[in-house]
C-alpha cells in the first residue's frame, strides 16, 4: 500500500523550490500526470525517479536519502569520516586550505557549525580569546562556532559589535532553517541560541545600520588588543557524500592594519 509520506515530502520540496508540476515535469522528461499521480499517492515512484526529482528540485543528499526511504527504498548517500581512505583526497585539500590561510584564521565546520579542524591563525586566536595555552585546554563551548559566539561562557563579552552580529547571524540561521522546512537540526539550534542570556529578542526584526565599511565585520576588544575581522565561506563543489557537501571552510581576513600585524607577529 503507498504511503503519504513520500508525496508530502514531495509537495514540501516543490514548494519550497517554487517549481510547479508542470516544471517538475519537464526537468524530469515526464508527464504532468505522472508527477500529479506520485504527489497524490495514486502511483508509486521508482527508485530512479525519486532520484531524479531530487536532481530536479536540488534536494540536498541528506534529504534525498529521507526521501528515499520515505518511498520505501534504502538511503543512496553515505555520510563518511574525514578519516576514512577514500576521503584522503578531500582531507589532504582541506588541510591545504587550512595551511595556506594561516597565519590568519580558519577553521572546518559542518552543518551545525561544530569545529572539525583549525589552523595556527585560529588556534591563536582562540587562546587569546580563552586564555588558553592549548587547544585541549578549550572549553566544550568552543567547539561550536555559534555556541561559542552567543553562550554567556563563550567569547561574546569580547565581540565589541556583538549586538549588531548577534541578530545577523541569527537571521542568517532562521533563513537555512526555513530553508529546510523550519524543523531539524539547524531550527534547534536556532531556538537554543535564543534561549541564552542577553539574547536579543527582536532579532528577526531587520534594524538598518549606517555602515562604515562595506563588508560586516566581528570586532574584538580584549586587554588592550582591538582585532576587526570579515570571513569568507568555502563548500566543496561537487559532493556525493553528505558529510562533504555540508562541510564548510570558514576563513577570516584582517580588516585592518593592526589586525594583520597581531597575526604576523610569531
Amino acid at each position: 500500500m503507498q504511503t503519504t509520506e513520500f508525496p508530502r515530502l514531495l509537495k514540501s520540496w516543490r514548494a519550497r523550490g517554487n517549481v510547479s508540476q508542470l516544471e517538475l515535469s519537464l526537468l524530469c522528461d515526464v508527464s504532468q500526470k505522472h508527477i500529479s499521480f506520485i504527489e497524490s499517492a495514486r502511483s508509486s515512484p521508482s527508485r530512479s525517479m525519486v532520484l531524479q526529482i531530487c536532481e530536479a528540485l536540488d534536494v540536498p543528499l541528506r534529504d534525498r536519502n529521507d526521501l528515499l526511504l520515505s518511498a520505501g527504498f534504502a538511503p543512496e548517500y553515505r555520510e563518511s569520516a574525514l578519516s576514512e581512505p577514500e576521503m584522503a583526497a578531500v582531507d589532504q585539500a582541506l588541510n591545504m586550505m587550512m595551511q595556506q590561510q594561516d597565519p590568519f584564521p580558519a577553521m572546518v565546520v559542518d552543518g551545525l557549525f561544530d569545529v572539525h579542524r583549525a589552523n595556527r591563525g585560529a588556534m591563536k586566536l582562540q587562546g587569546f580569546l580563552y586564555d588558553v595555552d592549548s587547544p585541549t585546554q578549550l572549553p566544550p563551548v568552543a567547539g561550536n562556532m555559534m555556541r561559542s559566539l552567543f553562550s554567556p561562557q563563550g567569547v561574546r563579552r569580547h565581540v565589541a559589535n556583538w549586538d549588531v552580529i548577534a541578530p545577523f547571524l541569527l537571521r542568517q540561521l532562521h533563513a537555512e532553517a526555513l530553508s529546510n522546512g523550519s524543523t531539524g537540526p539547524v531550527a534547534d539550534l536556532v531556538r537554543e541560541l535564543e534561549t541564552y542570556e542577553g539574547v536579543p529578542t527582536d532579532w528577526k526584526r531587520f534594524q538598518p545600520g549606517h555602515w562604515q565599511a562595506p563588508i560586516l565585520t566581528v570586532d574584538i576588544k580584549k586587554d588592550g588588543i582591538e582585532l576587526s575581522f570579515f570571513s569568507t565561506i568555502a563548500t566543496l563543489g561537487t559532493p556525493r557524500d553528505i558529510t562533504l557537501q555540508e562541510i564548510r571552510i570558514e576563513s577570516y581576513f584582517p580588516a585592518d592594519d593592526a589586525t594583520r600585524r597581531f597575526f604576523a607577529d610569531a
